[in-house]
């Protein structure tokens, strides 16, 4: 969330086309709300707070204007880092697990409210959901910006929260998921995706049973969103579906945006938070904002889509050769369990492995038209 001087690179660099031509801006949001995190839409109002720093407030705003209308405060909880915000049918959830300063924080927690308690009152109380990850030993204080257990994206699937990783140290994601029950937990890590970037902001779409995640290059600061198409996933392995990333830094040009929800149907929110600093000896001055898109790119399986989900990787597990049968492969990764990138190829359906190391591999593959598909493979 701090290290902000990085979004304003990509002034100086020439973007790419938009592959999604329908974002819109819709307002500036209120000053009150100038680091606005996460974003949700739930009985016809848009729900927002700040990341930090701010009392333990969830902000009410119409859509129309993007007036406050009420301003909720839950009692019994702190604004160490607020995140994340997302809902099922009764509850809301706030993600208080931001953990980019130091990487060493043992107090990550989940707000849960009810909601006919937040639609009756301006105070209500919370349940608390604790966690810590499961693969974390190392509570060492690290320098800021060099963790991978450092999170910005919550959402409700299949009955349990899953928190999508913003990784510093590597810019892939991994998925966690723990119950929604009160108490302490343990969050199991169920996937990874090499993103190119960090997220900071995630939404599932029950209509059209997928995630969109949101977030930017840590590179030059470039904003994207990545699809997820949930109907091709394999258990809990979210990033195993047909995945499309669109670049959006043409559209909505220089943003650190940090939460996106749903509206209905193909209708997104998507909002930005503010920033005021100086690059390269002029001042740079960006209001929080909120834009709108419409999802009409991600329409229903495509034949395109169609041909991602019969692709097929044999033997599996496999000792030496992996074969790829289905697609004429453009690009692939391969990468290990632990997320990190161990081989690279372009414009070859087969990929030999008798090197690797016994174990559960993820490879990455692109297509010419710039969709992802993700196969898990073992080597035996």
């Amino acid at each position: 969330m701090r290290n902000l001087f990085i979004l304003f690179a990509f002034f100086f660099c020439i973007s790419l086309q938009a592959q999604i031509e329908n974002i819109t801006e819709k307002y500036n949001l209120p000053n009150s709300i100038s680091e606005t995190s996460g974003l949700l839409f739930y009985n016809g109002k848009l729900i927002t707070h700040n990341d930090s720093g701010d009392a333990a407030n969830l902000y009410e705003l119409d859509t129309i204007r993007g007036n406050i209308t009420r301003t909720i405060t839950i009692s019994n909880a702190t604004n160490s880092d607020w995140e994340d915000i997302t809902q099922d049918d009764t509850h809301i959830y706030i993600g208080d697990f931001g953990n980019n300063s130091n990487g060493n924080r043992q107090d990550l927690k989940i707000y849960k409210i009810l909601k006919s308690d937040y639609l009756n009152n301006t105070s209500v109380t919370s349940e608390v959901i604790s966690f810590s990850y499961e693969d974390q030993t190392d509570f060492t204080s690290q320098p800021p910006n060099n963790t991978n257990f450092d999170a910005e994206a919550l959402s409700v699937y299949n009955n349990q929260l899953v928190i999508f990783t913003k990784n510093w140290k590597d810019n892939t994601v991994n998925a966690y998921t723990i119950p929604k029950t009160a108490g302490t937990h343990s969050a199991k890590k169920v996937s990874s995706y090499n993103s190119n970037g960090l997220i900071t902001g995630s939404t599932y779409n029950k209509d059209d049973d997928s995630f969109i995640l949101c977030g930017y290059t840590s590179s030059n600061g470039g904003p994207f969103l990545i699809h997820i198409k949930v109907s091709s996933i394999t258990n809990d392995n979210i990033f195993s579906g047909v995945i499309e990333k669109t670049d959006i830094n043409p559209t909505i040009g220089a943003s650190q945006v940090e939460g996106v929800t749903v509206i209905n149907g193909k209708k997104y929110f998507l909002s930005r938070e503010k920033v005021n600093t100086v690059f390269n000896g002029s001042p740079i001055v960006l209001n929080q904002k909120l834009y709108r898109f419409d999802n009409s790119s991600y329409s229903p399986l495509s034949v395109d889509d169609f041909k991602l989900n019969m692709i097929q990787v044999y033997p599996n597990p496999t000792e030496d050769l992996l074969l790829i049968k289905g697609i004429n492969v453009q690009f692939l990764k391969i990468i290990d369990s632990s997320g990190k990138t161990i081989l690279e190829q372009k414009r070859s359906n087969s990929i030999k492995i008798k090197e690797f190391a016994k174990g559960i591999y993820y490879i990455q593959i692109r297509t010419s038209t710039n969709k992802f598909v993700t196969k898990k493979f073992i080597k035996s």
